[in-house]
C-alpha cells in the first residue's frame, strides 16, 4: 500500500470513528432527555412521596379512614400514587365487614392534571360520587376551573370543578381548596351535588365534605372528614 493510499485509509478510518463517536453521544443525549421527568413538579408537591406514609382521618358522627401510600410509580412522564386503607370499624362488629370497608385510592399527576380514581370496586359512602375524576390542574391559582364529562348509573353528566382558595397553613405550607358541582341529579339540594377538597403540601388531600344521601328515602346529609396531623 503506497503512502497516498495509506493516507486515504487513516484518514477514512478516522472520519468512520468520529461519526460513531458522534452517533454514540448523540444517542445518549436522546437516552438522557427521554429521561428527564415531564410531570409537574408543583402538582407532585402536593403529595406524600415516600411509600409508608400514613394518614389518619377523623369526621362526621366519629368517622375514621386510615391510608398507607402504599407504591409509588415514577415513569419520567407522570407519577403514580397508590393508597390503601379501611375505614374504621366503631361499632363493635355489628358494621359492615373488613372486605367492605376497603378503600383504595390512585392519583395520576401528569404535566398540567392530577387524576384521582377510586380503585375499590364498590364506592364508599364516604367517597366522591365520581369515580374518576381530574382533582387539580394548572395554574394553580383562585378562579382556574375545568369541566369533565361523567357518568353516574349510566347517565352522563358534567361535573364543574373550581380553585376557589389559594392559601398557606401556619407551617407555610401551600394549601389549594377546590369545589366541584353536578347539576341535574335529584335527591340533592337544588339537584346539585356539591363536594369540598383540600390538598396541601407535601400531605395529599387533608380535607373533603360533600352530601350523602340516606335511607330508602335519600335524605341528603352533609358529610366531611379531615386528616390528623399531629403538632410538631
Amino acid at each position: 500500500m503506497n503512502l497516498l493510499k495509506k493516507i486515504f485509509f487513516c484518514t477514512l478510518m478516522f472520519a468512520i470513528i468520529a461519526v460513531g463517536v458522534g452517533c454514540t453521544q448523540a444517542d445518549n443525549e436522546v437516552e438522557q432527555d427521554t429521561g428527564k421527568k415531564t410531570y409537574s413538579n408543583e402538582l407532585a408537591s402536593y403529595f406524600p412521596s415516600v411509600e409508608g406514609t400514613v394518614l389518619n382521618y377523623s369526621g362526621t358522627a366519629e368517622y375514621g379512614q386510615g391510608l398507607t401510600l402504599n407504591k409509588v410509580v415514577d415513569n419520567n412522564e407522570s407519577l403514580m400514587l397508590n393508597f390503601k386503607g379501611e375505614i374504621l370499624d366503631i361499632s363493635e362488629g355489628e358494621g359492615p365487614s373488613k372486605e367492605d370497608r376497603i378503600i383504595e385510592t390512585e392519583y395520576i399527576i401528569n404535566k398540567d392534571t392530577v387524576t384521582q380514581t377510586q380503585k375499590n370496586l364498590t364506592r364508599r359512602f364516604s367517597q366522591s360520587i365520581i369515580t374518576e375524576q381530574i382533582v387539580l390542574k394548572l395554574p394553580m391559582k383562585v378562579g382556574n376551573t375545568w369541566d369533565q364529562k361523567i357518568t353516574i348509573d349510566g347517565k352522563e353528566y358534567t361535573a364543574k370543578t373550581k380553585i376557589t382558595d389559594v392559601s398557606k397553613d401556619d407551617r407555610n405550607r401551600n394549601m389549594i381548596k377546590t369545589e366541584t358541582t353536578i347539576q341535574g341529579i335529584e335527591n340533592y339540594t337544588e339537584n346539585t351535588y356539591r363536594e369540598i377538597k383540600v390538598f396541601k403540601e407535601g400531605k395529599g388531600l387533608v380535607e373533603f365534605r360533600n352530601t350523602i344521601l340516606l335511607g330508602e328515602s335519600k335524605s341528603p346529609f352533609e358529610f366531611g372528614y379531615i386528616l390528623f396531623e399531629p403538632e410538631q
